[in-house]
């Protein structure tokens, strides 16, 4: 069996200050490109004013989730950094809720529950987004090649070894 890392890189451009887009679709995607069997997908984004969440995709909650970034985080709300650039607010954001998600590969499927979908968090909007999508983990086609040359290899060895071997008495 071999070890194999497959990564993607994504562009998405948001549309709005805040946003939530969801990204699962092009995971299971990736994943799926990837022919990788068992393993994990790590989805990142690069970028500090924006986010990667696991959570439910709904109408109301996506809402939500926007009400309570701008009450937790508030726009203008006296940051520092807003003396610079308007978005102290984004950088909190994402700072707490993180840049990347880790997900499980079983069967060559990602490991969620029912509602469970990858989402990206735009918190300083509208942008160009990037997304690195790796998948790292055991390979379908290569575990096939690794047990079938296994195979061959243990009867070649057995075969030459009976041969090649002077000790050898095939009637003991």
């Amino acid at each position: 069996m071999g070890y194999h890392i497959y990564w993607r890189k994504y562009s998405i451009d948001t549309k709005s200050k805040f946003e939530v887009v969801k990204l699962t679709k092009l995971v299971e995607d990736t994943v799926r490109e990837s022919g990788i069997k068992d393993g994990y997908v790590l989805v990142f984004i690069p970028h500090t004013t924006a986010a990667i969440a696991i959570n439910e995709y709904e109408p109301r909650i996506l809402e939500d989730y926007i009400v309570w970034i701008k009450k937790e985080f508030s726009p203008g709300g006296g940051w520092k950094h807003d003396e610079i650039d308007d978005n102290a607010h984004a950088h909190i954001a994402s700072l707490v809720i993180g840049q990347s998600k880790m997900l499980p590969i079983s069967g060559g499927h990602i490991t969620r529950g029912t509602w469970q979908e990858v989402l990206l968090l735009e918190f300083d909007g509208p942008r160009r987004r990037d997304i690195f999508i790796q998948v790292h983990g055991i390979r379908q086609d290569l575990e096939k090649e690794a047990a079938s040359s296994s195979m061959k290899s243990a009867n070649v060895f057995s075969k030459n070894s009976r041969n090649q071997n002077p000790n050898f008495n095939s009637s003991m």
